[in-house]
């Protein structure tokens, strides 16, 4: 088993100057010349594509696995190539021609029944049949991904729970970033109009909102990021608001994957409306909704939240605009929501309001009143 530091490393985008090892066989007169690449890990990366082809995506995932809960990094470079081969089945497809829908860029796009390659992850099979189950399986293991690194960043007293091997935290954040990559792609809008892949779809979006949880744990995570970021950033200028790439990746990441999850689900989007999610001082305190000093806000807040983040990462505002356009698209409920939000708190003090002299407070109505500085 190679090091996780090794791991991560070999999965970083390497130069275009380098290329794989080659083996090259000895030379032998007047032997014809064959080609020298390393024909073994070519049999290796065949065999693994169509097991994963064929739905067993799951089962090839826990025999590169180890005991216990534990990420290895085996399964963290099997799930990265197979993040790839998505990528790389989606840009095979032919752009929507349709007026009104959303290119590669902004929504993804997935199953198309006339395209003569097979999807990565269920072939051309049944739909229906394979795809729903294999992205229900995903999403499933994802959440034992979520908990497992929750349990290793989460303190026991003064002390941390102890890594199977060094960078196992590394190694389990990398594998759930690639996991909800590969069903935000997979669950993004698609550019056929057959009435199967709609369905697939439509299914996909159902079965996960309702026999998972998501929605909820994605609402979470990004509840965590906006709240740190902002609490480390406070009293600084917007311009001077900074994200970490690992925050940056999992904000996108997961934005991207509850804007596919609403879109056109309006059990999803109910879902996202009720879902409670605490501030994190307050879950991370043990507090509950029960307490009359706990701020209650759903996962419609802390997704519109997100957005105050946007100066920091210009792709997540752009994937923060598509997501709340999908989860409030033909639903009054949501709407009504958005329309009636009233500002809570004022705005830090900031350099720039004590160069001007002046401070930002909120009257009992919650209208924002600027006030000279004494």
């Amino acid at each position: 088993t190679l090091p996780a530091s090794t791991i991560i490393k070999m999965l970083q985008p390497a130069p275009t100057s380098t290329t794989r090892p080659k083996c090259v066989p000895p030379k032998v007169d007047n032997a014809p010349v064959e080609d020298p690449s390393d024909s073994a890990t070519e049999w290796i990366s065949f065999v693994l594509e169509r097991l994963v082809s064929r739905g067993l995506v799951l089962q090839v995932l826990h025999s590169a696995g180890g005991k216990g809960v534990s990420t290895t990094p085996e399964q963290v470079v099997l799930i990265s190539c197979i993040r790839q081969a998505v990528d790389d089945y989606q840009l095979s497809l032919p752009p929507p021609t349709d007026s009104g829908e959303f290119d590669m860029r902004r929504l993804s796009v997935t199953v198309k029944s006339s395209n003569k390659s097979p999807h990565p992850l269920w072939g051309r099979g049944d739909g229906l049949r394979t795809a729903v189950p294999v992205l229900h399986s995903l999403a499933n293991e994802a959440e034992k991904m979520r908990l497992r690194a929750l349990t290793l960043q989460t303190s026991f007293g003064s002390v941390l729970p102890t890594e199977e091997y060094e960078g196992e935290l590394n190694c389990t954040n990398h594998i759930l970033h690639d996991i909800r990559d590969i069903l935000a792609q997979c669950l993004g809008k698609s550019t056929s109009q057959a009435y199967n892949d709609q369905c697939i779809l439509a299914e996909a979006r159902s079965v996960l909102g309702r026999d998972s949880s998501l929605i909820a744990n994605c609402c979470e995570d990004l509840a965590r990021i906006v709240d740190v970021s902002l609490t480390k950033n406070s009293g600084k200028s917007a311009r001077e608001l900074k994200l970490s790439s690992h925050e940056q990746e999992t904000a996108i990441s997961t934005v991207r994957l509850i804007g596919n999850l609403v879109y056109q689900c309006q059990h999803n989007q109910d879902l996202l409306r009720s879902t409670v999610v605490l501030p994190m001082a307050d879950l991370d305190a043990g507090n509950s909704t029960k307490d009359a000093n706990v701020l209650v806000r759903t996962g419609l807040h802390v997704l519109l939240s997100a957005t105050s983040l946007g100066i920091a990462c210009f792709t997540l505002r752009e994937w923060c605009i598509v997501a709340i356009r999908n989860a409030v698209e033909n639903n009054e409920a949501n709407i009504e929501m958005v329309r009636r939000l009233e500002a809570n708190e004022a705005l830090g003090d900031t350099p720039e309001l004590q160069k001007l002299g002046v401070r930002v407070d909120l009257d009992d109505k919650g209208n924002v009143r600027v006030q000279k500085r004494e």
